[in-house]
């Protein structure tokens, strides 16, 4: 699953607690990528980073960007997240959602070594998924879950 897709339904999360916090559900549903991305730009340059996470690529980027990407998909993270957003303000809890949300999804649709070890880094347990590399119906059945997810969101505001 790419970072826009994880963006789309963490918007939709956070829009459905209140619509101001939309861009703030779709920064924390991609967050967990951003630290893998740009540390896998600066040490690999950003045409290993684009032929590791688009084409399936072999593993060749240094072993700390790896765990790294396994730190920020880990629900000891969220965890932490949910802790430190609740005490600054309860209100922002939903974006700890929105976060957890995007390792929820990460579990079934990733393999290799970008399983998601969700309970990193007390256990290195993962399941190797359905990559969207091997797996092209994953792309395409996300989309439709998405408009799903919208029409729903939006549905009285449609008239419907």
């Amino acid at each position: 699953m790419t970072s826009f897709e994880h963006g789309l339904y963490g918007g939709a999360i956070a829009y459905a607690v209140s619509p101001s916090m939309f861009w703030w559900g779709v920064f924390f549903a991609i967050a967990p990528d951003i630290p893998y991305i740009v540390l896998g730009i600066y040490s690999g340059g950003l045409n290993k980073i684009v032929k590791r996470t688009l084409k399936g690529g072999k593993d060749d980027l240094p072993e700390y960007v790896y765990k790294v990407y396994d730190v920020t998909h880990s629900f000891i993270t969220t965890f932490i997240l949910l802790f430190v957003l609740y005490v600054f303000d309860k209100n922002l809890i939903v974006l700890s959602i929105c976060y957890g949300s995007h390792i929820v999804l990460d579990i079934p649709f990733h393999d290799s070594r970008f399983s998601t070890r969700f309970l990193y880094p007390i256990s290195n347990f993962h399941i190797s998924g359905y990559s969207e590399t091997k797996h092209k119906w994953v792309i395409f059945a996300q989309y439709p879950i998405i408009f799903v997810v919208y029409f729903l969101l939006f549905r009285s505001k449609l008239g419907l």
